[in-house]
């Protein structure tokens, strides 16, 4: 039957517990590794000679808070399991400031090629939209040369990478 009283500490264990703290481990966190430290610690003492106690407690206390929070960073979903999740939570929908500053910069994209020319807008927009060379040929009746003359273009007015481009 309990008698209220808890067990004693081992020695040092408050300077553990705020090495802890400092690693920004909860109370709870920091109890757990305090407790394997010490476990790991009566290991280690077993089969070698200690030479200063209080350093290597502090050492190993802080090396399994760095273990933990790796741990904890690098949890990922077996690869199974990212086949079943919804497709919204890998690439969420923009918000409406994200579509508002996309909106303005294709906005500002066709008004600046369509200052050069309106089919090399058209060409462009199709091809970063996803077309490929064989796709524009065919829909606007133009060899894929040309098609490639206007996305250069596009892209030495814009400033812009050209998309890598598909053999027509």
């Amino acid at each position: 039957m309990a008698t209220g009283k808890s067990s004693p500490r081992p020695p040092l264990y408050s300077r553990l517990m705020r090495v802890c703290a400092r690693l920004g481990r909860s109370l709870e966190d920091s109890e757990d590794l305090v407790q394997d430290s010490y476990v790991r610690f009566l290991e280690y003492r077993q089969r070698n000679e200690v030479r200063n106690e209080e350093a290597l407690l502090s050492r190993i206390v802080t090396n399994l808070a760095i273990n933990q929070y790796r741990r904890q960073r690098t949890d990922f979903l077996p690869f199974e399991d990212w086949r079943e999740l919804d497709p919204n939570v890998l690439d969420p929908p923009p918000d409406a400031f994200r579509m508002l500053v996309s909106q303005r910069a294709l906005d500002g994209i066709i008004r600046v090629l369509n200052l050069h020319s309106r089919r090399t807008c058209e060409i462009f927009l199709a091809h970063r939209a996803g077309y490929s060379y064989e796709d524009i040929m065919a829909a606007l009746g133009i060899s894929g040369r040309t098609v490639q003359k206007h996305i250069r273009r596009a892209t030495v007015i814009l400033g812009v990478r050209p998309k890598p481009a598909s053999r027509f």
